[in-house]
């Protein structure tokens, strides 16, 4: 009798030797980045080397970020709670089901998460909370048929998970916006939705899986809802100097979110752009107190432009 609950229970003994990867990699990461800027404020090039790029920069090309951006983390209390959720669940699920399986919940869990609170908040975030809230969906909805995976205190685990959204979003709405709780909630359903797709047929399985990544992906290319892919597309048409239709797109971005940062300050540089073209029309032609009016609301603007005070020095 105890020799058989031994061998039934061996599981509970295996290394999980992915969780112990991603542990060695996400604890490398944290402290190289603070080395790095000797734990002060984080350069966002820092962030960009390590996995994590800009909001912009994602809709730009580099979509890898949507990933790896999970495993970069910078606070000790957001290092240290998402590497006891990884080893709660992560362990969990691998010692139960192997590390195929689990590598597998990491990749859809840490991409899709990511891009539905890229599009929706303009944020992709960091850390790995997405990820253990959908692999502890997945252990919820997989402990009600499947007795290996029975979590002690799961309904407890179950309280105090939903109180640390209900929190989150507490401070959110009546004290700061700091906390990204769309990755956490949109985990928690999709992990329920992978084990209950567990248990269907394998060409429905697949056809579902593929149907929500694909919805997912499709923001990266399409979001005017999102005042950062405003700017991306207005970015564009400002490189390309076609800046009568870049300056819709960054109007759109300011009419979305009046605070974008990067929207306004978009918006002054392409005025000073539209400024220096007509300071340098009127002066290769001679009109030297019209390209001299023109310079000096570019000075306005920005102080410091040297192109500006180099040309408004060879006025005669």
């Amino acid at each position: 009798m105890i020799l058989s609950n031994i061998v039934k229970n061996k599981s509970s003994f295996k290394t999980p030797w992915l969780v112990c990867y991603i542990t060695i990699t996400i604890i490398a990461q944290f402290f190289l980045i603070n080395y790095k800027d000797h734990f002060n404020s984080i350069d966002p090039e820092t962030f960009t080397l390590f996995g994590a790029p800009d909001t912009v920069d994602i809709y730009k090309g580099k979509y890898w970020g949507v990933f790896t951006n999970n495993f970069i983390h910078i606070y000790w209390n957001q290092l240290i709670i998402n590497l006891i959720g990884i080893w709660l669940f992560g362990a969990f699920i691998e010692r139960r089901s192997g590390k195929f399986k689990l590598l597998f919940l990491i990749i859809i869990s840490s991409i899709i998460p990511s891009l539905w609170q890229l599009t929706l908040t303009a944020e992709p975030g960091i850390g790995l909370s997405g990820v253990n809230y959908a692999l502890f969906g997945f252990i919820l909805s997989k402990s009600r048929n499947d007795k290996k995976y029975k979590l002690k205190g799961r309904y407890f685990i179950l309280t105090f998970m939903i109180s640390i959204l209900i929190y989150c979003n507490y401070i959110n709405y009546f004290v700061e916006d700091i906390y990204r709780t769309e990755a956490m909630t949109i985990g928690l359903l999709l992990g329920i939705c992978i084990e209950k797709l567990d248990r269907s047929k394998l060409n429905l399985r697949l056809l579902i899986l593929f149907s929500i990544c694909l919805i997912s992906i499709s923001t990266l290319f399409y979001a005017p809802w999102s005042s950062e892919w405003q700017v991306y597309k207005g970015i564009r048409f400002h490189e390309s100097k076609n800046y009568v239709r870049a300056k819709i797109y960054y109007r759109k971005a300011l009419k979305i979110d009046k605070k974008n940062k990067q929207a306004i300050e978009n918006m002054n540089l392409l005025k000073i752009d539209e400024l220096k073209l007509k300071a340098y029309k009127a002066h290769i032609k001679g009109k030297y107190d019209i390209a001299k009016k023109y310079y000096l609301k570019v000075l306005e603007i920005d102080p410091k432009d040297t192109w500006t005070k180099e040309n408004l020095h060879e006025l005669p």
